[in-house]
């Protein structure tokens, strides 16, 4: 079956230039979906994910242009360079922080109430004796502690993510690789695993 003449832009080896259409935002371990915008207007769709190189690594599987949907393996390379992989900017997130905090001086007031409890007095009687006293905290505080501990965070547990973005619009160049199936409309072939 002879190809349509859009499709011979998209043979194995072609190096064309484009952007993210859209930003990746994600933790290392999990994949999101991504578009890549080509200078020509055409867009890819396909999948980023981060690597141990602490580079994202986009692999392409669809291209839409003209209403054609065409199966294709790609994939982005950095722009300057022209590598395998986006240059990410990895940090590090609290998104429960105000939580945790809350939940923090809510232990501290727990750990109060039992020090109080605990407190003693020695106080040395007429004759040579001691008297042991302990003192009662008001009721406000027993009832903080029992609200702290319904709260409480568990010691093991982290509230810090790590996290890796690329930006929107970050320039990029899509690499096609043998194994699309540029026949409009069908599944493209699976993106081999590297």
């Amino acid at each position: 079956m002879p190809s349509s003449p859009g499709e011979e832009k998209y043979l194995p080896g072609t190096l064309l230039r484009g952007k993210l259409l859209t930003g990746v935002y994600l933790v290392p371990g999990k994949t999101v979906p991504v578009a890549v915008e080509l200078e020509s207007g055409a867009v890819m769709v396909g999948q980023a994910r981060f690597e141990a190189t602490g580079r994202v690594w986009i692999d392409l599987d669809t291209l839409v242009e003209g209403g054609q949907v065409l199966g294709v393996t790609a994939v982005a390379l950095e722009a300057q360079e022209v590598t395998q992989g986006l240059v990410a900017k990895v940090g590090e997130e609290a998104p429960t922080l105000l939580a945790d905090l809350v939940r923090g001086s809510l232990g501290g007031i727990s750990d109060f109430v039992k020090a109080t409890l605990e407190a003693t007095n020695v106080v040395a009687l007429p004759g040579g004796g001691q008297a042991v006293q302990r003192t009662v905290p008001p009721l406000e505080l027993f009832l903080l502690a029992r609200a702290a501990n319904l709260v409480a965070l568990p010691q093991d547990q982290t509230a810090v993510l790590r996290t890796v973005r690329v930006d929107r619009g970050t320039p990029l160049y899509v690499l096609f690789l043998p194994g699309g199936n540029p026949q409009a409309g069908e599944e493209a072939l699976p993106s081999p695993r590297r």
